[in-house]
């Protein structure tokens, strides 16, 4: 397990820090501002892959043991599934933009913006879902190649169009990333017929299989949006209500930051498979993913705050000026983020959506809300404190929640989310005895 998570946090941080490069070159050869509005439009159209996810990999996750034989029908099922949600997604977020933004308005209004967006959407929905598949099957070493290869050919893309003109504009700074995207579904496609699957993909939809990935994905998916949506939101809300050249900093920052988000949030997601599979208790996975978890981020954290005016000057001296102290504020989260996202597995392995899900609304609603005010109050500083000082609170229930878990020494079920119920296991007091 540690493996394989290792891995998989390898492959994101290798895709952040080649997609570090990618901004560099950016920011380097296009306008501030012209960049900020690339980056919104970039954040804008994660948030809606995030959306077309639908929940579908967790699902498969929890599905596949019974599919294992031939998986082929339940994975050509969950793959459509979400390039159409992706499609509707993106529907409903150009009417948004072209009615009740400024900004942002262009994604919807340019044709080639919006061809880009839609192409976009569609791939990155389908990297997203090969990368919980890879998950599954502990090939994390698929995602990482995966990632090499989007972020190596997002910057030989952007490379001749900054040699080209330096006065494209946002639109074919964003453009290259359709590109990257195919390339790298391309060779997602070729890794799964490699493995002992044999899987390529046909264009099918089965229903007696969609429900039950919707039964249990969209529950499961709830939960999912209220951890990244906040993240996908700010860049959204600093490009409307400060300026795009502020979002250009905003998001060089939150981008660093989020290399060492990705620990908890990937560590976590391959918690929930090896639950799902039943490989060791559920206590036991909670600890060994805490520790592994709180050791990398502190870590990373440390030295992130402590370089992140270099890091921040390698785009620019006024990226270094408006980011340094939102991004060392920022990396501050790393900590409750690790307690939170242990929560979250238990609450997904445990059938407690319900709950997760309250805490994940609650904790996204102030984030997001607290967030827009202190961008007209106090710019991005005050964006970040209202950040890490949500989380904090969060974190402080999550942990509260998980020491009367243990307590209680409950039978769970890793599986009762989906209405099956496989052998339970206790979730014991060796939690609270680490005073988790």
């Amino acid at each position: 397990m540690l493996t394989s998570s290792l891995a998989l946090v390898v492959g994101k941080v290798a895709t952040m820090a080649v997609g570090f490069l990618f901004w560099v070159v950016a920011a380097r050869a296009f306008q501030q501002s012209e960049v900020g509005l690339a980056a919104g439009a970039v954040s804008a159209v994660m948030l809606c892959t995030q959306l077309a996810l639908l929940g579908v990999g967790s699902s498969v996750i929890l599905n596949y043991p019974r599919h294992d034989r031939d998986p082929a029908p339940l994975l050509d099922s969950a793959f459509s599934l979400v390039a159409a949600a992706s499609v509707l997604a993106v529907a409903i977020f150009f009417v948004i933009a072209a009615t009740a933004l400024h900004e942002l308005r262009v994604v919807a209004t340019d044709p080639v913006f919006a061809l880009a967006f839609v192409a976009m959407s569609v791939l990155g929905t389908i990297g997203i879902l090969l990368d919980q598949v890879s998950t599954l099957l502990r090939r994390g070493d698929q995602m990482l190649v995966r990632a090499l290869l989007f972020g190596l050919a997002n910057v030989a893309l952007l490379a001749p169009v900054a040699a080209l003109s330096s006065g494209a504009g946002a639109v074919w700074i964003f453009a290259t990333w359709v590109g990257a995207a195919a390339a790298a579904v391309l060779l997602g496609a070729v890794q799964l017929w490699r493995t002992p699957l044999r899987y390529r993909y046909r264009p099918r939809l089965r229903r007696h299989l969609a429900w039950p990935l919707l039964r249990v994905g969209v529950p499961n998916h709830w939960l999912t949006l209220t951890e990244r949506a906040p993240g996908l939101i700010l860049p959204i809300i600093v490009t409307e209500l400060v300026s795009p050249a502020a979002n250009a900093a905003w998001y060089a920052a939150w981008m660093m930051a989020w290399v060492l988000y990705i620990i908890p949030i990937q560590v976590g997601m391959t918690l929930f498979a090896e639950a799902a599979t039943k490989t060791a208790s559920l206590t036991k996975l909670i600890r060994h993913g805490l520790r592994s978890s709180l050791v990398l981020g502190v870590s990373g954290a440390a030295v992130v705050a402590l370089i992140a005016p270099q890091l921040l000057s390698i785009l620019g001296h006024r990226y270094a000026e408006a980011g340094s102290t939102p991004l060392r504020i920022l990396v501050l989260a790393v900590v409750p983020l690790t307690f939170v996202q242990a929560y979250f597995v238990v609450c997904r392995s445990t059938g407690r959506l319900k709950e997760g899900i309250v805490t994940g609304a609650i904790g996204a609603s102030v984030s997001i809300g607290g967030a827009a005010l202190a961008a007209l109050e106090s710019g991005l500083v005050g964006m970040a404190v209202v950040w890490v000082v949500t989380q904090v609170v969060v974190s402080v229930w999550a942990v509260w929640r998980l020491f009367r878990l243990s307590r209680a020494s409950r039978q769970i079920d890793p599986v009762a989310v989906d209405g099956i119920r496989p052998e339970a296991g206790p979730l014991s007091a060796g939690l609270a005895g680490r005073g988790t």
